[in-house]
């Protein structure tokens, strides 16, 4: 697996490589990471049963550590080709360009999964890099690509991309046998984590712009006024890129929220928040497939999100979810407020979610899909 960063303890790309790596492993796949060390661990070091190799970071020159990683990862595959069968490339960017440029060399097929579309998309964003067109035709040498929604999937059809090379594959998850619709075992978990809140919303994931988190404290200001007692937990920190944390501290003293808001940063036990949570907000302009919103389904939380491609891939309005318009505020407190008012409709929204999760989003479905889609790319080869 070709990825650029992988050690970052939160991060859906992040999330969703451990994951995979960790069930192929329990399958008896022999699995590798090719990463970048941004997090200043071991160059070389197996861990899990996994070996991880690490190019160097130098400061914050994207240029120069995508060259490092570039040549870094390319040495790498072609001095250990006899090991591994397939390339599994986490984004199109720098770890597909790696991939496809050593396929000059070795033949080995390889696998892209895209983790984003619309305005901050893998397609959009590609197009705009330096070398576009050199990029572009590298791609080329791709054989089969994962898509997390049907949206990302038309997307990446206008690069000349065959629908016979793309594979619809949703993000997935640990399902926990508990479930946050039941009051009992929210109150174990808020007692096991010191939260003695009567109404708790939780939004877990980057503090970054495209998360609509301008949009949730507007939201949250209506929604206080009728239930004071409620507060909000954000889970998840600003992160590298888009970075927003700052804005939205000023916007939390400036409406007078601090005493119902939360900034809790990075934590290592989200389920246990999600689990003791009445209330999953995900108020996003834009996503790939949310691994927050993937892991509040499995919970069986009662989710209010945003009625975007990517949320709408897994999410129904008024079955499993409510969903409402990006950048509304008004109706996003309404929303909240409505699972407040009516806890029968809020119970058999987050019932239907973790339904819907165990059927369609565990780590054994998706592990299944990917070592089927590894077989066919090794058999077509």
């Amino acid at each position: 697996m070709l990825v650029t960063n992988i050690d970052a303890p939160s991060g859906g790309v992040q999330k969703n490589s451990r994951l995979l790596i960790k069930k192929l492993n329990e399958r008896g796949i022999k699995t590798f990471v090719c990463a970048r060390n941004y997090n200043n661990l071991p160059r070389s070091e197996i861990k899990d049963g996994t070996l991880f190799r690490r190019s160097p970071v130098f400061g914050n020159s994207m240029a120069i550590n995508s060259i490092i990683y570039l040549i870094d990862g390319f040495f790498w595959l072609i001095r250990n080709r006899k090991k591994y069968d397939v390339i599994h490339c986490q984004q199109m960017y720098g770890p597909t360009m790696v991939a496809a440029i050593v396929s000059f060399i070795i033949k080995k097929p390889i696998l892209t999964r895209i983790t984003g579309s619309g305005e901050l998309g893998e397609v959009r964003m590609i197009r705009q890099m330096t070398f576009a067109n050199l990029r572009l035709r590298l791609l080329r040498r791709v054989q089969k690509w994962v898509v997390l929604t049907g949206e990302m999937k038309r997307e990446i059809g206008t690069l000349n991309i065959s629908d016979d090379k793309i594979e619809v594959i949703y993000n997935s998850t640990e399902i926990p046998s508990e479930s946050a619709s039941d009051e009992e075992t929210r109150k174990i978990y808020r007692k096991k984590i010191n939260l003695e809140y009567e109404k708790i919303v939780v939004f877990t994931g980057r503090l970054s712009q495209e998360k609509g988190l301008d949009i949730l404290m507007n939201a949250w200001k209506i929604v206080s006024v009728k239930y004071p007692q409620a507060h909000l937990l954000l889970l998840g920190e600003g992160g590298s890129f888009r970075n927003i944390e700052i804005e939205i501290r000023e916007l939390v003293k400036k409406f007078n929220l601090m005493e119902t808001v939360h900034f809790l940063g990075h934590v290592h036990n989200v389920k246990e928040y999600l689990l003791a949570s009445d209330v999953f907000v995900l108020p996003s302009r834009s996503e790939g497939m949310s691994n927050a919103l993937v892991e509040a389904m499995a919970a069986g939380m009662t989710i209010v999100a945003t009625d975007i491609p990517a949320n709408r891939e897994i999410c129904t309005n008024e079955v499993n979810s409510l969903l409402v318009k990006t950048n509304e505020p008004r109706l996003l407190a309404n929303a909240i407020i409505k699972t407040f008012d009516s806890p029968e409709i809020a119970v058999r929204l987050a019932n239907q979610a973790k339904l819907f999760a165990e059927e369609n989003l565990s780590l054994e479905s998706m592990a299944a899909q990917y070592i089927n889609l590894y077989q066919k790319m090794l058999n077509d080869n």
